[in-house]
């Protein structure tokens, strides 16, 4: 059997396997088996399953890279997948022009927010976590400003147009449950969580974002930025309870304009000391 290990130090981050062609798969090809998007403690239970199998066969080669440079590179084989609609079978859905889909109102409108923060003395640095991305919009401000966010979303199909349009980074880009970051994520994780026009939220569906809320709570930092915008104030004071029993401070801030459509309002605040 042809195995390849990647490891960081003594760390095992995956393995590969050799898979012959036969009469099934026509062509050579490789499995990979990784615990690189799990939370540290089944890291811990992945690394004894691949002890135990290394005791019975070496690796062929041990490839050395950092823990951060295999989580990008698992992330960007994903989402070549999915845009290449090879998790997709069946899809219909045609790629639209980036005019029809795109906006650089909307996209100045995030910019501005930062330049609201800066008078504040307010500005994001280190591990940022951007919760319910869409397909990019908001993170293209981002990127412009030079913040480079792993950007996280449920809806694949919202992923797959900001990743064929070249907005979205593949490397840094995740299919995820927002109300389930606690599960892939250790607490500390983001000097910065931020959101972008969420919602619609109402008093009807509020507990899910209650649970998101608390969910970019517990994987932030202490001291860690929390900024999210919607558009109403209503809107913002749901959030911002959820934030503040959630252990952060903050404030909610009016930034409407003629407008009146996106990022109207938002909450930024520090995730304080437990």
């Amino acid at each position: 059997m042809r195995l390849l290990r990647v490891r960081e130090g003594e760390h095992t981050l995956g393995f590969l396997l050799f898979n012959s062609a036969d009469e099934e798969v026509p062509v050579d090809f490789w499995s990979v088996f990784t615990g690189a998007l799990a939370r540290d403690s089944s890291k811990k239970n992945f690394e004894i399953l691949t002890d135990s199998l290394l005791t019975f066969t070496l690796p062929e080669r041990d490839i050395e890279v950092s823990s951060e440079t295999w989580r990008d590179a698992v992330n960007e084989y994903y989402s070549l997948m999915l845009v290449n609609r090879n998790l997709c079978p069946g899809c219909a859905v045609r790629p639209e022009s980036y005019g029809s889909v795109f906006s650089e109102n909307r996209v100045r409108k995030v910019a501005e927010i930062f330049d609201v923060l800066q008078k504040k003395g307010i500005y994001p640095e280190g591990r940022l976590l951007e919760v319910c991305c869409g397909n990019g919009m908001s993170t293209l401000a981002l990127y412009r400003l030079g913040l480079n966010p792993l950007a996280v979303e449920i809806n694949k199909c919202t992923v797959c147009q900001g990743l064929e349009q070249g907005v979205l980074n593949p490397q840094r880009t995740v299919v995820m449950d927002a109300t389930a970051l606690s599960r892939y994520f250790e607490p500390g994780s983001f000097d910065a969580v931020m959101g972008f026009m969420l919602g619609l939220v109402y008093e009807f569906n509020k507990d899910l974002w209650v649970n998101i809320m608390r969910e970019a709570a517990s994987v932030a930092n202490e001291g860690a930025l929390m900024l999210f915008t919607v558009s109403s104030k209503t809107e913002a004071e749901i959030l911002a309870g959820a934030l503040l029993r959630a252990g952060v401070n903050g404030e909610i801030v009016d930034n409407t304009d003629s407008e009146g459509t996106y990022d109207q309002w938002f909450f930024v605040g520090r995730k304080q000391k437990v």
